[in-house]
């Protein structure tokens, strides 16, 4: 497994096995920028507070979130993470499940940036995976 993706599933384990968020992100880069395209407060955030918030703001929705994850290096500076998410609405009670994926962008000793994809499908095209 090379480092990038050993730091990325240590990331993930670290957020959604331990619950440690704010240790796991706030060595983010300040100009680390995650997207979330058509989200209604913008699509990009920066730096590791603004990352931290966004995630904390999620999970704060469900009653015990399971978020299972595998990652795909697609380049010397990219990796693609397809994510399974499952958790109890806290308001509605109601069972609620996501797969959505994300391609994180590597420079240098660090991750950079890391853009959501509602469609995995369209995620593994942008990644080069599939061609239709």
């Amino acid at each position: 497994m090379s480092e990038k993706l050993r730091i990325l599933d240590r990331g993930y384990a670290l957020i959604w096995r331990e619950g440690r968020l704010r240790d796991t992100l706030i060595g983010l880069g300040p100009d680390f920028e995650w997207v979330v395209p058509g989200h209604p407060e913008g699509d990009v955030r920066r730096g590791a507070e603004a990352v931290i918030e966004f995630f904390s703001d999620w999970r704060e929705q469900f009653e015990d979130p399971h978020v299972d994850w595998e990652l795909h290096e697609l380049t010397s500076d990219r990796v693609l993470a397809i994510i399974d998410s499952r958790g109890r609405g806290k308001a509605s009670g109601a069972i609620v499940e996501m797969r959505f994926a994300q391609i994180w962008t590597w420079r240098g000793d660090r991750f950079v940036r890391a853009v959501l994809f509602y469609d995995v499908t369209k995620a593994r095209r942008e990644a080069g995976l599939e061609t239709r």
